[in-house]
């Protein structure tokens, strides 16, 4: 037991050197090379999520994936509402009005019989 332990740290020691030393290589090389070309005006150009695998194990880039699935908002429409529509389209809890499953879960038992809820 207490070998298997003294073993898997060793491994993880060594891939984490492994994987350290991979990010640092090239980082050492790039004073060689010359710039990239800028994309032309047709060309968007697309960030890349990097998942790292470590002895069979990923590690997803989850502030990437997130920074992706946010929808983009273009600046003449962020810029033509005011606080107060911003705050009016929230969600019905941040703004005040009726939900129905704080409601259901404010009276309980008393939902749909009385107008004593059963939690405050």
């Amino acid at each position: 037991m207490i070998g298997e332990a003294t073993d898997m740290r060793k491994r993880m020691r060594a891939s984490v050197v492994m994987v350290v030393a991979a990010c640092l290589l090239p980082a050492g090389l790039t004073f060689a090379q010359t710039p990239p070309a800028s994309p032309s005006a047709g060309q968007a150009s697309k960030r890349v999520c990097v998942d790292v695998e470590i002895d069979g194990e990923r590690a997803l880039s989850y502030d990437c994936l997130s920074r992706q699935l946010a929808p983009t908002v273009p600046a003449d429409v962020a810029a033509s509402q005011s606080a107060a529509q911003a705050l009016a389209n929230g969600p019905s809890n941040r703004v005040g009005t009726f939900n129905l499953s704080a409601e259901r879960n404010r009276f309980g038992a008393n939902w749909g019989k009385s107008i004593t809820p059963q939690r405050p």
